[in-house]
């Protein structure tokens, strides 16, 4: 974001997001400070739109509902500058790629070329200044297919430098946007995969449903057997997500031990089927202390389901899954709750 507040007005912005931080979340975190800055600033029109949309349902936000402004609004497009600037390195390396095989192809030729000349004028048997000038003409044209050879072999390394520039863009690319513990979609991808499915079908959005699995009791689990053990079971259930989401399923790590699922052209009754099943499929697995025979005590996830509405965006429709989950949260947990 670039801010064009001078350093009176700034301070002046910050003195009046204290109260807010203070009275919404009550953290003073970085991320807190910017949220509250732009929708004071009022440049950040979405981010000041969905605040106000929130205030008018609930007078406080939480330090999670902060969080979520912050990465969907401020992260989001931070990361979308990134990305149009990593599309234009990529448009620019491969160009050079194509410049540099061009250029390859064309020194080849040329070399083949002087190889011609050279042998031409070697079967040349002439004498006085005739011969002088055939002699001359030898010595640079071998010269220069020595000149021409290198240039061909370096043009071969610089295109073969290139391509591998482009492989660690691409592999930096797919690092931005998944989640490494578990290996699914972290939040900005679950954002990315959005983004294309409503490129290529605009109303495709208005067709899905969306759950949101939260592992029930997941401090206790850090707290008695400590957070390499914690990501062991964020890891388990990465896979148990895996094995139940098909086809054009979106399935992300939303934060902690929150994951999210996109389900394209999925009923409510559809997409409560598949909540049951995957915690059913939790809840019937057994996780296991790594290198040790000792079994922890069942681990459970709730699952809240929401369906779009009419003329619903699509953060709407998660903002009513996540009430959802929090239902089944206060609801005795283990268990699928539907959006009203």
């Amino acid at each position: 974001m670039r801010y064009q507040e001078s350093s009176e007005q700034s301070a002046e912005l910050l003195r009046l997001a204290l109260p807010q931080i203070a009275r919404h979340g009550g953290h003073y975190y970085p991320s807190n400070y910017a949220v509250w800055y732009e929708y004071l600033a009022g440049g950040n029109l979405p981010l000041a739109e969905e605040i106000n949309r929130r205030l008018e349902i609930s007078k406080t936000l939480s330090q999670v509902d902060v969080e979520k402004l912050y990465d969907r609004h401020i992260e989001a497009q931070k990361l979308h500058q990134v990305e149009k600037m990593q599309i234009g390195l990529g448009d620019l390396l491969l160009k050079l790629s194509e410049l540099a095989s061009r250029s390859g192809e064309d020194a080849t030729e040329y070399t083949r070329t002087l190889q011609e000349c050279e042998a031409e004028l070697s079967k040349m048997d002439v004498q006085g200044g005739l011969g002088q000038l055939v002699a001359t003409l030898l010595t640079s044209t071998i010269s220069m297919r020595t000149s021409a050879d290198t240039l061909r072999k370096e043009l071969d390394v610089t295109r073969s430098e290139v391509e591998g520039l482009r492989d660690q863009l691409g592999s930096l690319q797919n690092e931005a946007v998944t989640d490494p513990l578990t290996g699914l979609r972290n939040r900005r991808g679950f954002t990315r995969a959005l983004e294309e499915l409503s490129a290529s079908d605009p109303e495709a959005l208005g067709r899905c449903a969306i759950m949101i699995a939260d592992i029930d009791h997941f401090k206790r689990v850090n707290d008695s057997y400590g957070h390499l053990f914690g990501d062991q079971v964020l890891r388990t259930a990465g896979q148990a997500l895996k094995s139940v989401v098909k086809g054009r399923d979106i399935v992300a790590r939303f934060g902690g031990e929150e994951f999210i699922i996109l389900l394209p052209n999925t009923p409510e009754s559809g997409a409560y089927t598949l909540a049951e099943q995957l915690r059913n499929t939790f809840a019937r697995g057994r996780i296991r202390r790594a290198n040790s025979d000792e079994y922890i005590d069942t681990v459970t996830i709730s699952v809240g389901v929401a369906i779009p509405m009419p003329g619903e965006s699509i953060e709407q429709v998660i903002e009513r899954a996540d009430k959802a989950l929090y239902r089944a949260k206060q609801e005795g947990r283990n268990c699928v709750r539907i959006a009203a």
